[in-house]
């Protein structure tokens, strides 16, 4: 049998695919609110970064003329603070007209240029003075304050053409000179003795281990007024003894790595036993064996 030869009406022809076929009516999609907010925010902040450039120039532009002659705004604004006051506080007995004229500010001084530094320099030249702080206070006064040195004993030195000199010692063993020291308080101090001072450039070398010494000084302050009052004399002429003479006893030994409110103890009561049995000064108490305390009268 032949074969069959299709015919136009049952042949089917394939037509082929192109871009031009798919469809290009393609619908945006929707913008979230929050999307949009984003999008202006973005847009705010560019004008207003446009806006910001804008006046800075704006601003340098007009205060250029002034910025120009600034150095000579602020010199003429420094002439015009002069000093009208100067405060001054201190921890001790100087006198306000003393420190005052050891400043040495002159009456036109102007408070910007005034040299703070110098200032604290001529203060801490001062035997009698630890430390000084001078500042500006706006918009026309000087604040002082000044540290005195407490002194706690005195020293006699005797210079290379016999002069005798009074020195104080404080509590650091640094010595120093104090001629203004009030005199109700340097009378009462009591002497140190046994100790090398060498001159130095400005002032006396320090007294060196003085610490221990300090120490019984104050407590008998504290809680024996009655016999620090009667020391006259301190000693460190021994490597481990501490010696007070006074009116009470003519020697008094103190071991300084003891207690010292302890011997105080011993010592205030061996004192009341024999100002009670009517016995005149004594010449030796050693407290340095413990509970056997030698007594020599």
């Amino acid at each position: 049998m032949a074969a069959r030869t299709p015919t136009s009406s049952t042949k089917r022809k394939r037509k082929a695919n192109t871009w031009k076929d798919i469809d290009q009516s393609v619908k945006p999609k929707a913008m979230s609110s929050a999307s949009e907010r984003r999008v202006w925010m973005g847009r705010a902040k560019l004008f207003g970064g446009v806006l910001f450039v804008g006046a800075v120039l704006a601003a340098a532009l007009h205060f250029a003329p002034q910025i120009e002659g600034g150095p000579e705004m602020i010199t003429k604004a420094g002439e015009s603070l002069p000093v009208a006051t100067i405060d001054v506080h201190t921890d001790g007995n100087l006198e306000r007209d003393y420190l005052l004229r050891t400043l040495d500010v002159p009456e036109d001084a102007n408070l910007l240029s005034v040299d703070l530094d110098e200032m604290k320099r001529r203060l801490e030249s001062i035997g009698q003075v630890e430390s000084a702080v001078v500042s500006r206070r706006f918009p026309d006064a000087l604040e002082v304050t000044v540290e005195e040195r407490t002194p706690i004993m005195r020293l006699l030195v005797q210079r290379s053409n016999g002069e005798t000199l009074n020195l104080f010692v404080d509590g650091d063993g640094v010595v120093f000179e104090a001629d203004r020291l009030d005199p109700r308080i340097s009378r009462r101090l009591p002497f140190l003795f046994g100790v090398n001072l060498a001159k130095e450039e400005e002032g006396f070398s320090d007294v060196g281990d003085i610490e221990p010494l300090a120490d019984l000084l104050s407590e008998a302050q504290a809680v024996a007024p009655h016999i620090y009052s009667s020391w006259r004399i301190m000693s460190l002429e021994k490597e481990d003894r501490l010696i007070a003479k006074g009116k009470f006893v003519k020697e008094v030994v103190f071991d300084r790595n003891s207690d010292f409110r302890d011997q105080l103890a011993k010592l205030d009561y061996i004192l009341d036993y024999h100002r009670g049995n009517g016995s005149g000064p004594l010449k030796r108490i050693d407290l340095t064996l413990g509970d056997q305390v030698p007594v020599t009268l």
